[in-house]
Parts: C-alpha cells; sequence; structure tokens
C-alpha cells in the first residue's frame, strides 16, 4: 500500500531526472511534452520554464527571474490553481528556498 502524496510543492529544473525521463514525465504531466517546454519552435512557454510538482502531480508551469535583488515568479497551471491554504503554503516555502539559494532574502526563512 502507497502512503498518500505529500503536501510539497517544487520547481523542477530542466535536467531533473522527472523531467529529463520524457516517458515519465508524460504521465506526470499528461498532453505535455519535455520537448514542448524547452526545444526551439515547439516551445509554449518560455525559456526558463520550471514545470511546477504539486504533490504527485505536474500542475503547470514557474518562469522564475532576479530583478533588483528580488525574485520575481509568474506561474501558469494546466486547469485552475489549487485554491486551497496548503497549496499557496507551499508554494511560499518553495519559493523561500530558491530565494535562500539564490542568496536574496534570506532572513525571511
Amino acid at each position: 500500500m502507497q502512503g498518500a502524496p505529500q503536501d510539497r510543492v517544487r520547481l523542477l529544473a530542466p535536467f531533473d531526472p522527472v523531467v529529463r525521463d520524457r516517458d515519465r514525465f508524460e504521465l506526470l504531466w499528461v498532453g505535455y511534452t519535455a520537448l514542448k517546454l524547452y526545444t526551439g519552435p515547439k516551445r509554449q512557454l518560455g525559456y526558463y520554464a520550471l514545470p511546477l510538482l504539486w504533490r504527485e502531480r505536474v500542475i503547470g508551469w514557474g518562469n522564475l527571474s532576479v530583478k533588483n535583488g528580488e525574485l520575481k515568479s509568474e506561474f501558469g497551471y494546466v486547469g485552475s490553481q489549487p485554491r486551497d491554504r496548503i497549496f499557496k503554503r507551499e508554494l511560499e516555502a518553495e519559493l523561500d528556498r530558491l530565494r535562500v539559494f539564490l542568496g536574496l532574502n534570506p532572513e525571511r526563512v
């Protein structure tokens, strides 16, 4: 018996094994391929779109940048954005982890 999916949000890097393995990626994100994210004329979501993993599903993507020392983020979703507080809390926690990794606003965490 498998446990329930953990309430975690993760932004996946292009070379993450989940994204790099195209068959696995397509299982997690039905209807999208890694090629649509990253490859030439098929690219649909921007140069730096990072797949957004919520629990066990890829539900969208994030485009991130740093401007004037601040992490900026824009998100897109397949379907609608999850509305519950747990998702919002976990998304902010993932962004805070990125801020710390990048040396931006580490006092927030």
